[in-house]
């Protein structure tokens, strides 16, 4: 028996589970917004899955993951015509011995699993299920529908917009991958707001029999519409005008043999298309009677009507046959109502491809410079973090503390015009190594070196000892201390950084650094504190090999 009815009410993981449970031989076909699909099915296990989306089937899948190559699918697919409707290409390609068949079975298994999770979203639509005698094909053995529907579930959230990078690709040559997230995350965020505009389809129907328009409605209903139900022309003019008013978007449904506005006639569903021709000629209307005259069917399609579909007549039906013969005349209505809904869906997406392709060429002009910077940061910070590799390996292997310190300020001086190494004793500051990478500025080192003050002077380096933590400072001044400052020469700093170097949790030494005015503050601190530690840690270890081999000496 032919059943039917809608994806809203009954899912596609329902109607595959219990077909399984039944052993149900046939196909189900589904309509939904992008085309129709079908799975057909043999025993209640799925043989083959046939649906919309333009993608590579089993001879594409092949050669993608290089179990074929492309002459031998060509090969195959020209033996394939020769042979006729009917033959396997997966045989041919076993058959010429280029695929073992535990292969084809896999490759199967995946192509028709694809098919089926993306089938599986399809959350609006109708569906009919037609039983068969004889189904050619064996299954293929697919996962169980309940994981293929959380796989289709984890795909849900996935921009349905995939199509845009296919049209701004072919424009736009220069969009590398690693911009396709933010494209996602733009097509997310208009299409949302397209979506929240687009108008909600309402169905109206216009049946003046009391108890043919409720059993429609109801029916109807269940296909999963929203119905509005109404005796008479002039009721449904009204509707539309609300609906006008409440931003819907109505698909009539009008019976033709009703009575008219002025109560002259019979042909109220006439009357009340060319009205709407009049005043809402963008609303399609869907004519249905029992009355056979051609030409009135002529003229309801010259008035534009969408379908004009023959209900069936009482009077010529049998009693027993006459529920059968209403259920398949609703099934056709709601076929009629889902093909008005599909266009519209067609239409919007258009519309909808057109604003989102405009506006995402919008934000990527408006973003090429930015991203070109973008490109520049990630190709610096690479360089930055196999020099941080190269330096802490030297680092490790370093044994004085002044390779150690060198090593340190010129890391640091890729960011900071100025970098030195303070030893601190007790509350005494010392220099010990400095360098400044601006031109003509030699003698800086020296500078350094001659420092000797007490930590007190300096509030910047006092707070970096007594914290153990980093201190930057912008601007700082008289808080450098008047011997530091003296040895910086001018310009004063316009930023200041100071990182403590612990060995056993005692600050010995204090990394320095500054930007002149016009320059950026230090950005890459976690770098240093790194060499910090290694430093630490290999004074430490030298510390602590010193202690070893006194003892050994002792000894």
């Amino acid at each position: 028996m032919v059943t039917s009815g809608s994806l809203k009410s009954k899912p596609l993981a329902a109607i595959l589970e219990d077909a399984e449970r039944q052993g149900f031989t046939g196909t189900a076909t589904l309509k939904g917004k992008t085309g129709l699909a079908s799975i057909i099915l043999k025993g209640g296990q799925v043989v083959d899955v046939r649906e919309p989306r333009v993608r590579s089937r089993l001879g594409r899948y092949l050669v993608g993951k290089n179990l074929i190559t492309e002459k031998e699918l060509q090969a195959a697919l020209t033996s394939q015509k020769k042979k006729g409707k009917g033959t396997f290409l997966g045989e041919i390609l076993v058959e010429y011995g280029v695929l073992d068949r535990k292969a084809l079975e896999e490759s199967m298994k995946d192509v028709v699993e694809d098919s089926l999770v993306h089938l599986l979203g399809w959350d609006e639509g109708l569906y009919r299920i037609e039983p068969s005698d004889d189904v050619p094909g064996d299954p293929v053995g697919s996962s169980p529908v309940k994981e293929l529907a959380e796989r289709a579930s984890q795909m849900a959230t996935a921009v349905e917009e995939e199509w845009i990078f296919d049209e701004l690709l072919s424009d736009n040559k220069e969009i590398k991958d690693d911009v396709r997230s933010e494209i996602l995350q733009a097509a997310r965020r208009v299409s949302q707001k397209l979506r929240e505009l687009k108008p909600k389809e309402i169905v109206l129907m216009v049946e003046d029999e009391a108890l043919m328009r409720e059993m429609f409605k109801d029916k109807l209903e269940s296909f999963g519409f929203e119905v509005d139900a109404v005796d008479s022309p002039q009721k449904a003019i009204d509707k539309l005008s609300e609906y006008d008013i409440e931003g819907k978007l109505p698909i009539v449904l009008a019976d033709l043999i009703m009575p008219t506005i002025s109560g002259k006639g019979i042909f109220g569903g006439l009357e009340l298309l060319e009205e709407i021709q009049k005043t809402h000629s963008h609303v399609p209307v869907i004519v249905n009677t029992a009355y056979p005259d051609a030409t009135v069917r002529r003229r309801a399609l010259f008035l534009g009507a969408t379908y004009y579909i023959n209900k069936p007549e009482k009077r010529d039906v049998a009693p027993d046959k006459l529920e059968s013969q209403l259920n398949l005349f609703i099934e056709e209505m709601a076929l009629c109502i889902q093909n008005v809904i599909q266009r519209h869906e067609i239409f919007f997406e258009r519309e909808q491809q057109n604003i989102l392709r405009e506006e995402l060429l919008s934000q990527l002009i408006q973003s090429r410079e930015e991203l070109q910077q973008v490109g520049e940061l990630v190709q610096r910070d690479a360089g930055d973090i196999q020099f941080l590799r190269k330096t802490s390996d030297r680092m490790v292997r370093e044994k004085s503390l002044g390779k150690m310190a060198e090593t340190i300020v010129q890391f640091a001086s890729r960011e900071m015009d100025r970098g030195a190494i303070f030893l601190v004793r007790k509350d005494k500051i010392s220099g010990f190594y400095g360098q400044d990478r601006r031109p003509g500025h030699e003698d800086f080192s020296q500078r350094v070196r001659d420092l000797n003050f007490m930590l007190g002077e300096s509030s910047i380096l006092k707070k970096a000892v007594s914290s153990g933590e980093v201190v930057m400072s912008e601007n700082p001044g008289e808080d450098l201390g008047a011997g530091l400052l003296a040895a910086l020469g001018d310009p004063p700093p316009q930023f200041t950084l100071a990182l403590p170097l612990l060995v056993q949790n005692l600050v010995v030494a204090v990394l320095y650094g500054d930007v002149i005015p016009g320059g950026a503050p230090p950005r890459d601190i976690d770098s240093l504190e790194i060499l910090l530690n290694l430093a630490s840690m290999s004074l430490e270890i030298q510390q602590q090999q010193a202690i070893i081999q006194k003892i050994r000496q002792t000894k």
